[in-house]
């Protein structure tokens, strides 16, 4: 009898291990984390692919839908709505500032529930548990960096400097090339920015999600943001995977 009772032990730790378990296996957050990056990504590549094109993805998706809904829709809506988009993509907006703001607490907040809460009870150290919150404050300090600084626009007082910077290829950048929009001359690797509507030196590319331009001035914030937004990420999933082995591991002694 004492051998039968002795023989469900395992069994009954594999079980209640997997009960404990289950939960974070499928917790909110990391749901949640496979969203943000999702969204991130996707959006990352389709500005990177159809940045300044006239054709896109969304333009082509939304000329169907106005072609089905435009003889039954208000013509108001159509013009706030057509206003909007426009606003969104051809135009500099801190919509996708407030998203990423707004994805950023979601996930935290659903972070600091599930996964806190069971680090805590296995005696994780107050640093280790700290970590996530101080890259957070790292990771908004480039994120406001890369918003507020400069990217390195081309302005009558500034190019003399800029033409210094950088040698003309004599192939894709060539000597005494004026913008045809700022009426300046184009430094070598500069380019005309349509949403931002300014010429930026060494640019790079538009960001949406800082609402700027990133070039000369700003680019190692905006790599410093990345690199902390990759740690940050890290440390979520090296917690998560922490507390699921610590709960396995108490499991097996109790049980």
């Amino acid at each position: 009898m004492q051998a039968d009772l002795l023989s469900t032990v395992p069994l009954c730790s594999t079980v209640i291990c997997n009960m404990s378990v289950g939960p974070i296996n499928n917790m909110d957050f990391l749901t949640l984390f496979a969203v943000y990056v999702a969204v991130v990504l996707t959006c990352i590549v389709l500005v990177c692919k159809y940045s300044g094109q006239q054709q896109s993805p969304l333009t082509i998706l939304f000329d169907c839908l106005a072609k089905i809904f435009g003889p039954i829709t208000p013509k108001w809506l159509q013009r706030f709505s057509q206003g909007t988009m426009h606003k969104l993509f051809h135009q500099r907006s801190n919509m996708f500032i407030y998203i990423h703001i707004l994805l950023e607490v979601v996930v935290y907040a659903e972070f600091t529930y599930e996964v806190f809460g069971y680090c805590q009870d296995m005696d994780t150290t107050l640093l280790s548990l700290s970590v996530p919150y101080i890259l957070l404050a790292v990771k908004t300090l480039f994120f406001f960096l890369c918003i507020k600084r400069d990217p390195g626009t081309v302005t009558k007082k500034r190019i003399p400097s800029q033409l210094q910077v950088y040698p003309y290829d004599g192939r894709l950048f060539h000597p005494g090339v004026s913008c045809p929009t700022c009426q300046l001359v184009k430094p070598a690797r500069s380019k005309h920015c349509r949403v931002c509507n300014r010429c930026v030196q060494r640019f790079d590319h538009h960001c949406v999600w800082v609402n700027n331009c990133i070039g000369s001035q700003n680019t190692r914030y905006f790599l410093l943001y990345l690199f902390s937004l990759t740690a940050m990420a890290a440390t979520w999933m090296r917690m998560a995977s922490s507390s699921q082995q610590d709960l396995c591991l108490l499991c097996s002694i109790f049980f």
